[in-house]
């Protein structure tokens, strides 16, 4: 007898053993379908960009999915180089991710080419005019954006900007600013700036670069032009050469007007943009909000610009020209470097 119960308990033994492994690789299954994967694509490494995910990381990571860990973040930045960008957008796609966030306008756009089938559900953020970009955004209403596409503009207050220099300086008549024409948030800027150049009776001067290496000579060239000072607005690839812009300034000693609020540390002098770590953090709780099931045709594509004024006046003191710094101005002055 026992030789015949021998081989029938080891066979329930051994098929008890499988029946367990079984139900923890279906336990495992479960835990890898429930992970939501994200996938951070940030398109290269300035201060506004990064400050934009710092604060997307933070709010996403107060989320209840996060904290019990049913959320996996990958992050990506190609540092500006447009072959990497649409090489990593397309291997975003191809491994299945269940949503990407984009962060800045070449971003959108590289992104949105590469998921135009809607594969994934794609939200975006630090984008000048989501519109003007080309991805199928018509306008701000819920239903004119497609399904899988949803996010926030961030349109730079570029008139206000002027508005400030001209206060600083009444006999304010030329402005100089280097752009990249081949960017679609550097154009609309720009178009605003010469809007309000015109109202104002400011002649803008401008010179047009492709690269990051061009922006020096570019803004040596536009300083020798005789304007009294230089601006930027939203351009990714001359922000990612602030330095050498405002270094070119500073040889001709003209000060430089900015619409990112920490360039004032830089030694621009007057910078009136959006926080834009706030602006992550907006962004972030759309994620959230997704993540909890909200519904991505309710969603609208406002404009968010968190607005600070950030002024530099120990460059005030020794540019060329006389730039005053008003009791009403230093009221509206979220910071003041000396």
């Amino acid at each position: 007898m026992n030789s015949l119960f021998r081989p029938l308990f080891f066979l329930l033994a051994v098929s008890a053993i499988l029946l367990l492994s079984d139900l923890q690789n279906r336990k495992e299954g479960y835990r890898n379908v429930e992970k939501t994967r994200i996938a951070i694509f940030r398109f290269n490494s300035n201060q506004i960009l990064e400050d934009t995910e710092n604060g997307l990381l933070a709010e996403i990571k107060t989320s209840e999915a996060f904290r019990k860990g049913l959320v996996k973040i990958e992050r990506y930045c190609p540092e500006g180089d447009m072959p990497t960008a649409n090489m990593i957008a397309r291997n975003i796609i191809s491994e299945k991710f269940n949503m990407v966030v984009s962060i800045s306008t070449p971003g959108l756009q590289i992104m949105a080419n590469a998921n135009k089938h809607g594969e994934l559900l794609h939200v975006f953020c630090a984008v000048t005019d989501p519109v003007a970009a080309g991805v199928g955004i018509t306008g701000s209403a819920a239903n004119q954006h497609p399904p899988h596409l949803v996010g926030i503009g961030t349109f730079q207050p570029v008139e206000s900007v002027f508005r400030i220099a001209r206060q600083m300086n009444p006999d304010l008549k030329k402005m100089g600013v280097v752009w990249c024409t081949s960017e679609t948030c550097s154009e609309a800027c720009v178009g605003k700036a010469r809007k309000i150049c015109k109202e104002l009776g400011i002649e803008l001067v401008e010179v047009s670069v492709e690269t990051v290496s061009q922006v020096y000579e570019a803004a040596l060239a536009v300083s020798a032009k005789g304007v009294e000072a230089l601006w930027i607005g939203g351009d990714n690839v001359v922000e990612s050469a602030i330095e050498m812009y405002i270094g070119a300034a500073n040889k001709n000693k003209i000060p430089v007007f900015t619409n990112n609020p920490k360039h004032a540390f830089r030694g621009a002098l007057a910078n009136l943009g959006a926080n834009y770590y706030e602006v992550g953090q907006s962004t972030g709780k759309m994620v959230n909000a997704l993540l909890n099931g909200y519904p991505t045709n309710k969603i609208e594509i406002t404009n968010v610009v968190p607005e600070k004024l950030y002024v530099n006046d120990g460059v005030r003191k020794v540019v060329k020209g006389t730039w005053n710094l008003s009791e009403e101005l230093l009221a509206r002055t979220d910071s003041v470097i000396h």
